[in-house]
């Protein structure tokens, strides 16, 4: 009895271990395949080399070199009121002057308005700017993940570390500037 006894634990123990085994054998294969289907783009690196922030980036210092050059005009003629001002200061009457100097405020004031309008204007298309080119580099990188079959596409910058292999950076940088050149064409 003892003999059955020792046989059919001896049967049990191999057939755990051969279960144990096989079960560990699936888990690794389960490992292996979401491996493969995972990948890492450094989003910074496609962000600065995407063509099109370059484009929006030119036409964005363009309209501030704009706005600039409307300042300046501005600082010019207010240069000149007070200039005209100092020149006739001694002809002119009490209640001249103060209309004058009521001018140069005004026009300090319209200075300081559209100054503060400008800077208003440009930070909202940076923003604009970047939202438009973060949602192309997201909505390439989710075209991709689906194409490619990948399960799931982290930020470099969110990893310890991370296979060269399972860098989907390049391929995503080239295909946002073809995208983006053929539909500038």
């Amino acid at each position: 009895m003892r003999k059955k006894i020792k046989i059919a634990s001896l049967g049990i123990l191999v057939f755990a271990l051969s279960l144990g085994i096989v079960s560990q054998m699936a888990s690794c294969d389960i490992l292996e395949e979401v491996f493969k289907r995972t990948a890492y783009v450094d989003v910074e690196k496609v962000f600065l080399e995407y063509q099109k922030k370059e484009d929006l980036e030119a036409k964005l210092e363009s309209e501030t070199t704009q706005g600039r050059q409307e300042l300046e005009e501005m600082r010019g003629e207010l240069e000149k009121l007070k200039k005209d001002y100092e020149a006739q200061q001694l002809l002119l009457t009490e209640e001249a002057k103060k209309e004058r100097q009521q001018e140069i405020a005004q026009k300090v004031k319209e200075i300081e308005s559209l100054r503060q309008k400008i800077s208003g204007q440009i930070k909202e298309k940076q923003d604009m700017y970047t939202r438009e080119i973060l949602q192309d580099i997201v909505n390439k990188i989710k075209e991709i993940a689906e194409r490619e079959g990948y399960i799931y596409v982290f930020d470099k910058a969110a990893l310890v570390y991370g296979a060269p292999t399972q860098d989907i950076t390049e391929k995503i940088i080239a295909e946002l500037n073809k995208d983006y050149k053929a539909r500038k064409k």
